[in-house]
């Protein structure tokens, strides 16, 4: 690539693989024609567009107090400068990437899509997506946002060691814990230490202190030291004896409450926010993400203001700590996930799209701006010169424990689901395999070695399929 050539030109280069992108998904678009059907309308042409404007097409999934936040963050970029105007339209529900295909295959896909799905492998090695690479103004200005991400931002946006997604908030998970389990004590560190505080009978149906949910095999087995795949050999490794001794480990509350207690619990308790749960001693601890700290300090404040605190007074200063691990396993390890920007191969204002893109995440100068943003929805930014931002430091000050989920976002140790061309199935399938051991309808193993044998059936198809075009 040559440094000078323009962003501009580079992404249209690509608009010959679009239309056979879009001629692939042809017969995707016919078959779910009926979910478009009485859809949301996704952009009006007819808007009126500033003069001397390019327009910027821009699809996200956020809707109540979230899309406020983007809305602010899009009229905030449309007054910072007077050659782009971002049209923000949200698309709810859970067909977006489907919605996404059936664009390309009708010639009008959005120039930029907000997702946090486990999709960027799959979409860059379909061919759809422009590479930040070619975003970028010069190869010495890829070079410098590779380096000013987090390992773990860059880890969500990479396929093949190229970057096709630029990471703008990261979500992790770590270990909630209420004040009178922990009764004085730090949250443990080790899994025996963990295993002994969290495995304790249940006085009453509605109450549980912990019980593993399947989706969270993928933080735990990179605790325990596992490795869901080998990206040298491609070969699926979910079935890795730490994985399998993780699941063991996961099962075994199952098998101390009984399945049916399990599914009581959950039954009585269905309509119940996590928050809440663990607010009022339904849950004495358990993990969840940076946003669940806002929520719970928000609630112990109205509940202090209103002069009643016995429904959260067990609760008191709760603590955030690490996922524990067993000898040999990782320590501040977990699974990661986020917010990120793709931009569609073909797409009608890349540049715009870019700009826009640089100044939401933070790069090219726009720490303050991404670090405004990031307190206002309550986002762990995807670069360490976001987090110095005074604006993004004065939110740690407000809640302290938030701090302990940036600093783990900063760790070699927290793995997004692997890259790879069925990187969604790959996902789904092992949050099966996890559901089918829990639920003590198969062995951790039997679970395990058939879902890397079914999705290493399923990568070799795509991969032989990507050979041949």
């Amino acid at each position: 690539m040559s440094d000078s050539t323009s962003p501009s030109a580079r992404a249209s280069t690509g608009r010959g693989s679009l239309r056979t992108a879009g001629r692939a998904v042809l017969v995707l678009l016919l078959v779910v024609v009926g979910v478009w059907a009485g859809g949301t309308v996704l952009h009006d042409p007819q808007l009126d567009l500033p003069a001397g404007r390019e327009r910027v097409v821009f699809w996200h999934f956020w809707g109540g107090a979230e899309r406020d936040v983007v809305r602010q963050v899009v009229d905030r970029f449309n007054r910072s400068q007077s050659r782009y105007h971002v049209e923000e339209v949200p698309v709810p529900g859970q067909n977006l990437d489907m919605k996404f295909y059936m664009s390309l295959a009708g010639g009008d896909a959005p120039d930029l899509l907000n997702q946090d799905d486990q999709v960027v492998a799959q979409w860059a090695a379909r061919g759809v997506l422009t590479p930040l690479r070619e975003l970028t103004e010069s190869d010495a200005e890829y070079r410098e946002l590779q380096g000013w991400l987090s390992p773990s931002a860059a880890r969500i946006g990479e396929w093949n060691g190229e970057l096709y997604a630029l990471c703008n908030a990261i979500d992790i998970r770590a270990m909630l814990y209420r004040a009178d389990v922990l009764q004085g004590q730090p949250p443990p560190v080790t899994i025996e230490e963990f295993t002994q505080l969290a495995m304790v009978e249940s006085e009453t149906p509605d109450r549980i202190r912990y019980v593993p949910d399947d989706r969270r095999l993928w933080a735990w087995g990179v605790a325990f030291g596992g490795s869901f795949y080998d990206e040298q050999t491609r070969t699926v490794t979910a079935n890795d004896p730490r994985i399998v001794a993780a699941l063991e480990w996961m099962t075994s509350f199952t098998k101390f409450h009984g399945v049916e207690a399990i599914r009581a619990f959950r039954s009585i308790n269905r309509e119940a926010g996590a928050g809440s749960m663990l607010l009022d001693g339904r849950y004495g601890l358990m993990m969840d993400g940076q946003w669940r700290v806002p929520e719970l300090d928000a609630a112990l404040k109205s509940t202090a203001s209103a002069g009643s605190v016995a429904a959260t007074a067990g609760i008191g200063r709760y603590a955030v700590g690490p996922l524990p691990s067993p000898a040999g396993g990782r320590e501040r390890a977990g699974w990661v996930n986020g917010n990120f920007f793709v931009v569609p191969l073909g797409a009608n204002c890349p540049r715009g799209a870019w700009e826009f893109m640089k100044f939401w995440s933070g790069f090219g100068g726009n720490e303050r701006e991404a670090a405004l943003t990031a307190a206002s929805g309550g986002w762990i930014p995807a670069s360490p010169a976001v987090i110095r931002q005074p604006v993004f430091q004065k939110l740690l000050g407000e809640h302290p424990q938030f701090r302990t989920f940036v600093e783990l976002a900063a760790s070699e140790n927290q793995l997004p689901t692997p890259a790879t061309p069925v990187q969604a199935y790959f996902y789904e399938r092992v949050n099966r395999a996890a559901e089918e051991s829990l639920t003590l309808q198969k062995s951790p193993q039997q679970a395990l070695d058939e879902a890397t044998r079914e999705i290493q059936q399923r990568l070799d198809a795509a991969l032989k399929s990507q050979a041949g075009q």
